[in-house]
């Protein structure tokens, strides 16, 4: 799995992008890459990025990479990467978005999916208004001459089974509609990581889109499920999806999260003391787990090595010495998780093969509570299956079987949306015009002395997020000497008075490097509030951990002519510094000096 946009995490420039990337797919640049590559559209990632907008043709600015939100330009892309298998280009739906939002987005989608089965029928259309996509268009051409043309899944979006019915309903009907000659292979969902806890909600989706799939094509029409695997492999598998990617075993290692094998529990690993063996040895017996295979891994050395605050110089010299770097346990711990995931994926698979996959569901569903709770909420919808685990005698996993009551109402099981969501809505359509303090007839408070600007959060309003809230906790009594302002990558400087207006709690956006007008838009307001503002400050201090928000953050200061950016030398620019109590403490400690200095 390759997503078409995550190129940009990795060093690639708008230069080398198209004179040494898109020259030869994968599979001609490294040899031993035998398996197909699904090449994402990296929707989830154009949808908060300003970078790859529309076309110059269709109202939008050149950018320096040459490629667009369009389907003809990232398809290009795609086929250049030499994809055997294209996910359409899609317009993700965050969870509580606005209705009308929600449903304008699925149809942009559902368009998007369209043109695509049209583009692949005419390779010509490629190369209108996109210069870069005459080499896919020669090389979709030789493909469909040799009947090798990528197979195409349609990006899929819904939150619920409702909705997602309506979905693959619309497109089957619109295909239909215009006569593609190129077929698809068959649904991608997407919009799921948010959701990937909720094992509820997930069965409420899948069944949505296989049920809305004509009975007469649904041996040959699959189900993919974008960012979900693990412990909901089998239910799902049960439910009628095909093929799954999750990258969840890297994300819970980079917080030095250590997945157990027997009890499938994420245990912190400063805290695995209990689980090691009697000789301190990791409770793993995976053959392909590193982690757990190397004598050379000790428990005790991994942990303070992760821990340590080290410097780069001190990484280089480790590392030219032959030592493992902080780099090498993650990867081992990103190893020994998807080892476990991959565990359970082989076995699904063979007791699909042994024709048993329903009773491997079953023990594994007594085993864990989620699994039990979405196997049951599963039958309120499908009949066959509630026939198929009475003939197997599991009536403790039928609906209603833990409930006073032996009927379950569909309210209780299956409307999809889990009750942990809260009730804010969010838009997508604001834009830096919408708010901007500047603008305001606005004046700072007079009794503070300190000015204090911290990045924004994805909650709305700020103040009750879990990066605000853990920061203001440990300040305790000073914030009542502190004026807190926000850096919105979407509106620049957010005092704390104005966070609860509308165009501030209902936005959408995180500001990304690639965004270099957005970047100068943010930092000049930035820069014009301190220069009215910053004079009633005694102090002017941030507390930002994030690269792009402390780039932001810096310039700021040092175009305004003073301030001090905590922590002072981080140990990387990224969220998790900004929990760091070592971090927090440095910011506490200055302001307890200058406050003490001062009285």
């Amino acid at each position: 799995m390759f997503q078409a946009m995550s190129f940009t995490d990795y060093g690639v420039s708008p230069g080398n992008l198209n004179d040494f990337w898109r020259t030869q797919t994968f599979h001609e640049r490294f040899d031993d890459l035998d398996a197909p590559v699904f090449i994402d559209s990296g929707g989830f990632k154009l949808m908060n990025s300003n970078t790859f907008g529309d076309a110059p043709e269709e109202g939008g600015v050149p950018n320096e990479w040459g490629l667009y939100t369009d389907p003809k330009s990232i398809l290009g892309l795609q086929l250049d990467f030499g994809a055997d298998i294209v996910a359409t280009l899609d317009y993700p739906i965050p969870p509580r978005l606005k209705e009308e939002e929600k449903v304008e987005r699925m149809n942009r989608s559902i368009d998007s999916a369209v043109e695509c089965l049209q583009i692949l029928d005419d390779p010509g259309l490629l190369e209108e208004r996109f210069e870069v996509n005459k080499r896919a268009a020669k090389r979709l051409r030789q493909q469909k001459k040799d009947e090798e043309e990528p197979g195409v899944y349609v990006a899929l979006h819904g939150h619920d089974y409702e909705t997602v019915s309506w979905y693959v309903g619309n497109f089957i009907e619109r295909v239909e509609d215009v006569d593609a000659d190129t077929s698809f292979e068959g649904f991608a969902i997407g919009s799921l990581v948010p959701l990937r806890d909720s094992v509820r909600t997930l069965v409420d989706i899948v069944q949505g889109a296989k049920d809305a799939i004509p009975e007469s094509r649904a041996d040959e029409i699959g189900i993919h499920v974008f960012g979900v695997g693990g412990k909901q492999v089998g239910l799902l598998s049960l439910l009628g999806v095909d093929s799954f990617d999750c990258s969840t075993h890297m994300q819970t290692a980079r917080y030095k999260k250590y997945l157990h094998p027997d009890t499938w529990v994420h245990h912190e690993l400063d805290e695995l003391d209990d689980h090691l063996d009697p000789d301190g040895a990791f409770p793993c017996d995976l053959p392909n787990c590193t982690l757990c295979t190397e004598e050379s891994v000790g428990y005790e050395e991994m942990v303070n090595l992760l821990n340590s605050d080290m410097s780069r110089t001190a990484t280089m010299e480790r590392k030219e010495n032959g030592k493992p770097i902080k780099s090498d346990y993650y990867a081992l711990l990103a190893r020994h998780n998807f080892e476990v995931y991959n565990r359970e994926l082989r076995e699904v698979r063979k007791k699909i093969d042994e024709g048993k996959l329903l009773e491997h569901v079953i023990d594994f569903a007594r085993e864990h509570d989620d699994i039990k709770r979405g196997l049951k909420n599963a039958q309120v919808r499908d009949k066959r299956l509630r026939k198929d685990l009475e003939s197997r005698g599991a009536y403790d996993l039928l609906p209603g079987s833990n409930l006073n009551s032996d009927q379950m109402k569909l309210s209780e099981w299956g409307a999809g949306a889990d009750e942990s969501f809260d009730t804010q809505r969010i838009s997508l359509k604001y834009s830096p015009g919408d708010f901007n303090v500047l603008s305001q007839s606005y004046t700072p408070p007079s009794d503070r002395e300190i000015l204090l600007v911290i990045p924004c959060s994805q909650k709305k309003p700020y103040s009750e997020s879990r990066t605000h809230s853990v920061l203001f906790d440990k300040l305790s009594h000073r914030t009542s000497n502190i004026h807190k302002v926000t850096i919105s990558g979407m509106y620049g400087p957010v005092p704390e008075e104005c966070e609860r207006q509308q165009p501030v709690t209902e936005y959408d956006y995180v500001l990304a490097k690639e965004d270099t007008d957005q970047i100068k838009l943010v930092t000049n307001r930035l820069t014009e509030y301190l220069n009215r503002f910053g004079d009633r400050f005694d102090h002017v201090l941030g507390y930002v951990t994030s690269k792009t928000y402390r780039q932001v953050t810096e310039d700021s200061f040092e175009r305004y002519g003073r301030g001090t950016v905590f922590p002072r030398d981080p140990t990387a620019l990224q969220l998790t510094e900004f929990f760091r109590n070592d971090n927090i403490d440095e910011l506490i400690s200055f302001i307890d000096e200058q406050t003490t200095s001062h009285s």
